[in-house]
């Protein structure tokens, strides 16, 4: 899900920018349209040819795949049934990584024509004229850029006061102004929603800062999160302890129960595909024998809009709430030679550091390529390297890696270009 909506989003968003300002750089190109049947055919391709390299690497390591639906008996059995038959599979250890589906909304639930899931919205091959996304987080704003690339009219709610507000506050800020700046209507604080299907179209009622709002729509795209599959899995007939409705792990990743681990999204935390894949290995590595811990604090997070955000560590409200004085360092993109060239000139690099020893606490990016560039803040955190370290690394002139360098700089007041 996760990756099939990142290359959906370059695919008709990223690459539709870049046309677009082709003429920037003396390109001329006539006129051009985006064709949702084949963005969406694209996609497929590339899921489809992953997927295939996924099958091709278990049956190279031996690893035996059984298609079925599973449930756990005891602690060293599983039965896999499929078509009407059973199997019985003995394992020393088992893995849970059942994973998640969309979160329904009591009062407007998706019926997959008109009020629709994240998952339904890949499978759309029309744009429709006007959309209302529930929901402002990741999957939230990143739907709600690619159909207005793409000719819709959107609307976001959100019933917190920001915009992705598990992320750094400034950065929701600066986005929320690109989205509004594009034409994408947004309404935070937002309760009460009520939706009901009459003629083809949405009629939605909520309320948003205080006054009551009518609108109409041609679809209605719930993204309020996700819940984990956890239902008939036999958790029950081994004791395997929930937390908030997700099954509760150590940093090994493994339950209550000795032989039992569970990864991915059915623990809930940070839900993403790199997440799942760390946690797994974590939990292989410890059924190994070789006593691996999660380091879920330099997991980061990226948003795959125009600009890209990127965040790992803690944000400044985290940090305050956890006792730390902290100091900022932030540089914007503009001032950047390499983001300059691109025609990128939104967004900022943000490095927070402990006042006391300038440990790195938490990076924040807001602008282009900051999903790859994440990773070096990453490394910088997990070393529990200084803004003063990370400041002094040479970095080549010109990139848009420069841009974290001076923000490293500028935690105390030395950045040079700004």
């Amino acid at each position: 899900m996760e990756f099939s909506s990142g290359v959906f989003q370059w695919i008709s968003t990223t690459m539709r920018e870049k046309i677009r300002r082709a003429k920037d750089y003396g390109i001329l190109i006539g006129s051009f349209s985006v064709d949702l049947k084949g963005v969406k055919a694209k996609k497929e391709a590339i899921v489809d040819r992953l997927s295939q390299g996924v099958r091709y690497l278990l049956e190279k390591n031996k690893v035996d795949f059984i298609e079925g639906v599973g449930r756990i008996k005891s602690r060293n059995r599983i039965v896999v049934e499929r078509n009407g038959e059973e199997r019985i599979v003995n394992a020393k250890n088992i893995i849970i990584a059942s994973g998640s589906r969309p979160r329904q909304l009591p009062n407007i639930l998706a019926d997959g024509i008109k009020i629709i899931t994240a998952e339904d919205v890949l499978g759309l091959e029309e744009v429709p004229e006007n959309i209302f996304i529930i929901g402002g987080g990741i999957l939230g704003v990143e739907f709600a850029q690619i159909f207005r690339s793409l000719g819709a009219n959107v609307t976001i709610l959100e019933k917190r006061q920001n915009l992705l507000p598990n992320l750094d506050k400034e950065v929701g800020t600066t986005f929320r102004r690109i989205l509004e700046r594009n034409g994408i209507k947004i309404f935070t604080r937002v309760s009460s929603e009520l939706a009901s299907v009459k003629n083809d179209k949405v009629n939605l009622t909520f309320q948003a800062d205080g006054g009551k709002v009518d609108a109409t729509a041609d679809k209605v795209i719930v993204t309020v999160g996700r819940i984990p599959n956890i239902e008939d899995l036999g958790l029950e007939n081994i004791g395997v302890r929930l937390k908030d409705g997700f099954i509760e792990v150590d940093r090994r990743m493994r339950t209550n129960v000795p032989n039992i681990y569970a990864v991915g999204d059915v623990i809930g935390g940070k839900m993403f595909a790199h997440a799942a894949l760390a946690e797994g290995l974590v939990a292989a590595e410890n059924i190994a024998g070789l006593e691996r811990e999660i380091e879920w604090r330099t997991i980061p997070v990226c948003i795959y809009t125009t600009p890209e955000i990127a965040s790992v560590g803690l944000t400044e409200e985290e940090a305050a709430n956890l006792g730390y004085k902290i100091s900022v360092g932030k540089f914007p993109f503009m001032a950047n030679g390499r983001a300059l060239a691109l025609g990128e000139r939104e967004g900022f690099v943000k490095v927070i550091a402990s006042k006391e020893t300038d440990e790195i606490l938490g990076v924040h990016i807001i602008g282009p390529d900051a999903s790859n560039m994440i990773s070096e803040a990453t490394v910088a955190i997990r070393l529990e390297c200084t803004s003063e370290e990370l400041g002094r690394i040479i970095h080549p002139h010109p990139t848009l890696s420069e841009t974290i360098m001076e923000a490293a700089l500028a935690v105390f007041g030395r950045a040079i270009h700004v």
